[in-house]
């Protein structure tokens, strides 16, 4: 959202405890925990409350906010916050979108799940569009008031800490204080621990930033006329908007319908127009900017300027400036680009929403759900499944240095997708993850530490069936994490430093399209088909990533040979 530079620190002058990282710190806890709340631990209570799979998938695309919010961070930038600007240009924006975050939590905790689950679907929805636009403007703030005293590495450290804090209290603390005082109770309490949290917000130093009209083009821009730049912007702005308009008119029919709502149709046939509209229309928009340079502009066409001329350079500069760089340095290597961009992270992406009700749901129910315990999901995915995660990217980062870039993002396609077999093992009673684990002699190794949780008052026996989940999601999240640290340095790489913000932000938003847009009508698969065969079907759907990896590998070696 900002122009400036960090600062750079001098380390004499450097402090670890300042009002600017307690701040930072409360500003994190703010970020994570609604990330966490809504995105995540809301699924639990859908499962607890037997909503069915299939709705929770098309609820899931609520999430899309925070892979998209650059498209509208020029407006925070453009315009101070209602009611509260004068408090503070970025301060008055965190505690208006906190605000509204505290309202959207107290309405889903005073709401049952099964009488009103439309307006939780609401609230969810505006939750998560006012904590993704928090985000945005807590990114700016960071940078802005860096200084020596509170450089811009401590001020990240002290956001993340915060960050990872609230997550897991509203992920494995949730679970926990759900099975003692019951789901309203737990998100009452979420909601108060965010009422908190706008502390950070109050007592935050004010940025030095006021609301300004969004920057033109700059010389080293090379940008178009105004008329051409708004003929290719204005389409693409469209689009998006359709796209946005189409997934929560559907959302919006799956919660009213009943169970009528058919998410594999609608994927069939708005999905590919959602992903030209989205992927497809920036790419042609930017290659015919790179078209439109070379013609000579007329005077009308260099004079011209359209209302709200500034928040359309600003979208353009978010958008089709970027992709025009992409497009420009790698001609049609561009395509194969953009096409491992949207699927290098479906396997786990897609299936991301259904976590808790596999863990959580009913067996009986015959779709392969396990039935563990709050207790048992919180100790095995949120605490150790985290430990593994973190574990994995460590792995990944080693794994670049000694192996290179390009053996690693092929391995991390293909482990992304043959951990889905051991969660489909799984699903029909784990034959073949109990015949490994038998082998190993784990599980009295494993059993040892049912004491130590149920010491904590935990309802967790790490029994046969538990130390299997333990074992399936460390490999997941290993494979996870691996996966994550390769493709970041894949993206990093593939930016140009000129533009590493936005277009980063472009391509990692894109990541989670396919993966969200698939989501409802996997949901709608499991209800019908049950859990293992979608977890092989998305198995093999992931050697497709695994090939276009193998492509980009051999595109890139050519280009620099």
């Amino acid at each position: 959202m900002t122009d400036q530079p960090a600062p750079a620190p001098d380390p004499k002058r450097a402090k670890l405890f300042t009002v600017k990282s307690v701040a930072m710190t409360a500003l994190g806890f703010a970020a994570g925990l609604p990330f966490a709340a809504v995105g995540g631990t809301l699924y639990a209570w859908f499962t607890a409350a037997k909503v069915d799979v299939s709705t929770i998938g098309v609820l899931s695309w609520a999430g899309l906010a925070y892979g998209f919010k650059f498209l509208w961070s020029p407006l925070l930038d453009r315009y101070a916050a209602p009611l509260i600007g004068r408090y503070g240009f970025r301060r008055g924006w965190m505690l208006f979108f906190q605000a509204v975050i505290v309202g959207c939590l107290a309405f889903i905790a005073g709401s049952d799940p099964g009488a009103n689950l439309a307006g939780i679907a609401l609230a969810s929805v505006v939750a998560s569009f006012a904590s993704a636009s928090q985000d945005v403007v807590i990114d700016a703030w960071r940078i802005e008031v860096a200084d020596d005293e509170a450089p811009v590495d401590i001020l990240s450290a002290a956001y993340q800490m915060g960050f990872r804090a609230s997550s897991l209290l509203a992920g494995a603390g949730a679970l926990i204080f759900a099975s003692k005082a019951g789901w309203p109770f737990t998100y009452w309490a979420i909601a108060g621990l965010m009422a908190v949290a706008m502390l950070g917000a109050v007592f935050a130093p004010p940025s030095p930033a006021q609301p300004s009209p969004t920057r033109g083009p700059s010389p080293e821009d090379d940008w178009l006329p105004a008329a051409k730049r708004n003929r290719l912007i204005v389409p693409v702005m469209a689009g998006w908007a359709a796209s946005a308009a189409g997934l929560f008119g559907f959302m919006a029919y799956a919660v009213l319908s009943d169970g009528a709502a058919n998410s594999i149709a609608f994927t069939r046939t708005y999905g590919p127009l959602i992903v030209l509209a989205c992927v497809g229309g920036p790419g042609l928009a930017a290659a015919l900017s790179l078209r439109w340079r070379t013609m000579e502009a007329t005077a009308a066409e260099k004079a011209i300027r359209w209302p709200l001329q500034g928040l359309l350079d600003a979208f353009y500069a978010a958008v089709i400036s970027p992709m025009a760089d992409l497009v420009g340095r790698l001609r049609w290597g561009a395509l194969l680009v953009l096409v491992l961009v949207l699927s290098y992270r479906f396997t786990d992406a897609v299936w991301g929403a259904f976590a808790y009700p596999f863990y959580l749901g009913d067996p009986a129910d015959g779709l392969g759900a396990l039935g563990h315990t709050n207790d048992e999901v919180a100790v095995a995915s949120k605490m150790f499944g985290v430990v593994m995660t973190i574990a994995g990217i460590a792995g990944g980062g080693v794994a670049l240095v000694k192996l290179g870039r390009p053996i690693c993002l092929i391995a991390g396609a293909v482990i992304a997708a043959a951990t889905n077999l051991l969660l489909a093992d799984l699903a029909v009673g784990g034959p073949r993850v109990d015949a490994a684990l038998s082998v190993t002699g784990v599980y009295p190794v494993f059993a040892t530490m049912t004491p130590f949780f149920q010491g904590l008052g935990l309802d967790a026996e790490i029994n046969e069936a538990m130390t299997q989940l333990m074992a399936v999601i460390a490999m997941e999240n290993l494979a996870l994490g691996f996966a994550s640290a390769v493709f970041v340095a894949y993206l990093s790489a593939i930016v140009n430093p000129r533009y590493a913000a936005v277009q980063y932000a472009l391509l990692a938003s894109l990541t989670l399209l396919i993966g969200a847009l698939g989501r409802g009508a996997l949901g709608q698969l499991i209800k019908t088909e049950g859990y293992a065969y979608v977890f092989v079907m998305t198995a093999i759907i992931g050697l497709f990533a695994v090939a276009v990896s193998i492509a980009e590998v051999i595109r890139t070696r050519r280009a620099t040979a």
